[in-house]
């Protein structure tokens, strides 16, 4: 049966072709990736729009700043090769002389502080810093540092052009080499280029518009010289797909699955607490999921790459003009399929074993001071805290293992604080009825089917007249000091 994320996908298409037609810009190329491949790939318009040349789905594309990404894929693949770590000061690896900016050493600023932009140095160098000299030690009047390391998060190309100093002095190669050898090529990215010059005639041709509204010029084709590593980057859209499955597949033999986990989690969280950044990545939240990815511009080229990790869901956006708003057909694509992956995805929990309302019922802790409920819902065995604000959002999902009684902890909700991955057993009587559990840290609980006990309030007879008592206090004498009974009676002292 075709999946409803597949039926969606020429309505998709639909939207893109008449956007394109109304923006026209030169040539829009997209990918969607949904588990571990690519399912729909599309290019739209002309990778040389003079020439009419039709752009396809090897086109080449620069990516800028989605280049940043491949840069910090190198320095964790490096960390997990033991060459160096994120906590690693710059010069512990560029033996470049100090370079002092704003009263600071620029080669203190660590590794981690490059990758998640909390160095403190600028954006970009002044000028023509495309093809600038030799880098950094040719460069010393072109650094500035905003703010004091590690004190703000600040965008820096010129902090990721230090990365790549770092990963070629760790490495023992120049960053683009190291690139195309230990990350390109692993993933099959032959048609992506690291630092192709400017003369590269596999790429589109670059466009912009010397004012809003007026038709598109070509664009100055540059060379990034020194930044390469932030922003040099050259893709096509077949290998952005790609890339993008990598991302959203368990690690392998690039990186790790822990290191590429890492990657995408929050590092650095702006004060919106919508968006924050990772290493190399931006993580933001979008109609209540969770989006990475990394968007690019250069002179003539605007991309974005973007995926929900929860839904093994996503999209990149390759265009041949620096107003050519990728993000736009991003949002719409992820706007459109995530809901339909979800249901997909909920669709295909298995259902609740044979047998599992045994174990619902109310469980009391051995020391009596925690009561827990476990329940069926959703085609799930649950384990919740009933006292909880939100016991759903706590609940913990109790996922079947191949032992009888036996279960693993699995979070269901982003306010679980229970023991998730340890296992939890329930225990039976003679008769094989579930009267306990017990977790994996030797905490145990007793099924209490009587937890609650309910108070029946009978009405009183009414066999005589009623009789009016009054109930007004007696006068009483001014309280005139403490009392002390003798005797047993010791109301009037203070107990010790």
């Amino acid at each position: 049966m075709t999946s409803s994320v597949a039926q969606a996908l020429p309505l998709l298409e639909a939207w893109t072709a008449h956007s394109v037609m109304q923006q026209r810009p030169p040539s829009v190329a997209l990918t969607v990736v949904h588990g571990d491949r690519p399912i729909w790939t599309k290019v739209f318009g002309y990778a040389d729009a003079i020439a009419k040349t039709a752009a396809t789905p090897q086109t080449l594309y620069r990516i800028g700043s989605v280049t940043k990404t491949f840069t910090a894929l190198a320095i964790l693949q490096l960390r997990e090769d033991g060459k160096l770590r994120l906590d690693d000061r710059v010069r512990d690896h560029v033996k470049t002389t100090a370079i002092a900016v704003g009263g600071l050493d620029l080669l203190d600023v660590t590794v981690r502080e490059l990758l998640t932009h909390s160095s403190g140095l600028q954006r970009d160098l002044p000028g023509t810093w495309w093809t600038g000299p030799s880098f950094p030690a040719e460069m010393p009047d072109h650094f500035s540092a905003t703010y004091s390391s590690g004190t703000a998060w600040k965008y820096s190309s010129v902090g990721y052009a230090l990365l790549g100093e770092v990963i070629a002095a760790a490495s023992g190669e120049p960053w683009a080499r190291y690139i195309e050898r230990r990350i390109l090529a692993p993933l099959g990215m032959a048609g992506t280029a690291a630092a192709p010059s400017r003369d590269d005639e596999r790429i589109a041709a670059g466009y912009f518009r010397p004012t809003p509204g007026e038709p598109y010029v070509p664009a100055p084709r540059v060379d990034h010289g020194a930044v390469s590593p932030a922003i040099s980057m050259a893709s096509t859209i077949e290998d952005m797909g790609r890339y993008l499955a990598f991302h959203l597949g368990s690690g392998g033999a690039v990186l790790g699955a822990k290191s590429l986990r890492e990657m995408h989690r929050p590092q650095w969280i702006l004060d919106d607490w919508q968006t924050a950044w990772g290493l190399g990545v931006r993580v933001r939240r979008v109609d209540g999921r969770i989006r990475v990815g990394h968007p690019g511009n250069t002179p003539g080229f605007a991309a974005i790459v973007e995926f929900i990790p929860e839904l093994k869901l996503g999209v990149a956006v390759l265009t041949n003009a620096d107003d050519g708003n990728p993000a736009a057909y991003c949002d719409y694509a992820l706007q459109l399929l995530a809901p339909l992956a979800a249901k997909e995805a909920a669709r295909a929990a298995p259902a609740l074993a044979e047998g599992a309302e045994r174990y619902c019922g109310h469980y009391r802790s051995e020391s009596g001071h925690m009561t827990m409920l476990v329940v069926a819902m959703d085609g799930q065995l649950m384990l919740v805290a009933p006292g909880a604000a939100n016991p759903h959002a706590a609940r913990v999902i109790l996922e079947p293992t191949s032992e009888s009684h036996a279960f693993v902890m699995r979070p269901g909700g982003a306010f679980a604080t229970l023991p998730s991955g340890e296992r939890l057993t329930f225990s039976t009587n003679e008769s094989g009825e579930i009267i306990g559990y017990e977790a994996a840290s030797g905490a145990r609980f007793f099924r209490k089917p009587t937890l609650y006990v309910s108070v029946e309030r009978r009405p009183q007879p009414q066999g005589g007249p009623y009789v009016k008592v009054d109930r007004r206090k007696q006068p009483q004498a001014p309280y005139s000091g403490v009392e002390r009974r003798s005797g047993g009676d010791r109301r009037g002292e203070r107990l010790h």
